[in-house]
């Protein structure tokens, strides 16, 4: 007979006073003749006296937190006590883990387990190793991504995390999307949401009367017919708050698209507008219809090869087509400096892949305004690029360095891996301020001249 975890704190079992009638109007005697301490002790006795081949008595010293534990009382005083070591070697092992634990040079001869060894070590080498993102030089799944039609995000992480970049488009890992029903938007569900306000509000404004043409009371009311619709059909498709929450979130969201339908009072005669317009997004070419180009068509980069694709926030085009204008929203608080920001050290390159898709896309090669308005704050501002080309020279030359380096096998950490949010942060040691720490002297070696994109506005 086996008995476990015979703890003070286990067995017997403590009785509890009554919380509706308590011992001072009727005895815990009377109201209880039976505790369940003596329950216990019966039940004890009953078990270790039919023990015929012997009974063993286990128990812990310590709980989970470290505290001692004492002996339950129902233990016999006569008892033999016979301490067994946590580090000991058993005398049968439990598992696979119990008996390499027990034979430690089998254990070195595990390849799973030899493997994880060299990781912890190299993690802790101030040097670049296999295991901080260095491979072969033109690994195929590398070559692979970076021939893929690329968005902001992953150009993004292309200029900002290169190892993410991998992660995320060569190996294909992705964050386990969250389907509990959340008490608010995350910031870029967010974003999606005013952003579907506004293509819906435009799109029911255009062409009749027309946006550019459209009174502030038509705009409000083709918001409110929106904001409605969305109220109904967002939750069919993506987690929402619950009602009340949902309903604020959708308010306020309403007012930001608001601020962005009303920032500019005055249009040329015949203008024309469009949000949420597509370009280079494979399958939508017979959603070509008033708009002003197919939104299959392709957009590539000057000076290099990648393509891209996305959806411009906002498009503005002119009656005569020689002036267009790009709009990119943010629902943040505008940041400081923001008239200086151009790619934003690569985490602001909406605007310019904007720009690129406009220039390429439109015919006559229109004069293009790039414009980046933060909805947050309560009087939005726009702030233009103030050379467009040198704007998208630079994209390109930063692009080019970044495949440069992914294609030279060097995919390591750039500044968005010390993000608190980065979907990628449990792929990292558990303590990645110390990791990289020690590690950036190495890896800004590795990187060289690339690394100047972190630094340009």
């Amino acid at each position: 007979m086996r008995l476990l975890g015979m703890t003070s704190r286990s067995w017997p079992r403590r009785t509890a006073e009554d919380p509706l009638i308590p011992a001072h109007i009727l005895p815990r005697s009377v109201l209880d003749p039976d505790p369940v301490a003596e329950q216990d002790r019966r039940a004890f006795a009953v078990i270790t006296s039919q023990a015929a081949r012997g009974c063993v008595l286990s128990r812990s010293r310590r709980n989970a937190q470290g505290g001692q534990l004492s002996a339950s009382p129902l233990i016999p005083q006569s008892a033999s006590l016979q301490i067994l070591k946590r580090a000991r070697i058993p005398q049968h092992a439990f598992s696979e883990a119990d008996r390499l634990l027990a034979r430690p040079d089998e254990a070195a001869t595990s390849p799973a387990l030899t493997a994880a060894n060299l990781c912890w070590r190299n993690w802790r080498r101030p040097i670049v190793t296999a295991h901080d993102g260095q491979v072969r030089a033109d690994h195929p799944q590398i070559v692979r991504a970076i021939g893929d039609v690329q968005s902001a995000t992953s150009l993004r992480l292309m200029l900002r995390d290169p190892l993410a970049f991998v992660w995320r488009y060569a190996l294909g890992w992705r964050a386990v999307p969250e389907d509990d029903q959340p008490l608010t938007l995350d910031a870029r569900s967010y974003g999606e949401l005013v952003h579907e306000l506004l293509k819906r509000t435009v799109d029911a404004l255009e062409p009749v009367p027309g946006y550019a043409r459209a009174s502030r009371e038509e705009i409000e009311a083709a918001l409110a017919t929106s904001t409605e619709t969305v109220r109904t059909h967002w939750p069919l498709k993506r987690s929402a708050p619950p009602a009340l929450l949902w309903k604020h979130t959708l308010a306020a969201a309403a007012q930001l698209a608001l601020k962005a339908l009303t920032l500019d009072e005055t249009f040329q005669p015949g203008t024309r507008s469009w949000t949420e317009l597509a370009f280079s997004q494979a399958g939508d070419g017979a959603m070509a219809h008033d708009l002003p180009w197919r939104p299959d068509s392709l957009v590539t980069i000057p000076g290099t090869q990648v393509r891209i694709r996305g959806n411009i926030d906002r498009l503005d085009l002119t009656g005569d087509r020689r002036g267009v204008r790009v709009s990119d929203y943010k629902t943040g608080v505008e940041p400081r400096r923001a008239e200086e920001i151009v790619l934003g050290r690569g985490a602001e390159l909406q605007r310019v892949i904007y720009s690129v898709a406009a220039s390429q896309l439109l015919p006559d090669n229109p004069r293009v305004i790039a414009r980046l308005v933060f909805l947050g704050n309560k009087e939005p501002r726009p702030y233009r690029l103030p050379d467009v080309d040198q704007a998208i020279a630079e994209l390109g030359g930063h692009v080019t360095a970044a495949i440069t380096l992914l294609r030279g096998g060097h995919a390591l950490p750039g500044p968005d891996a010390q993000e608190e949010h980065n979907d990628f942060r449990i792929a990292l040691p558990s303590s990645p301020a110390a990791y990289l720490q020690l590690k950036n002297g190495a890896f800004m070696r590795a990187f060289g001249g690339f690394a100047r994109v972190w630094g340009c506005r």
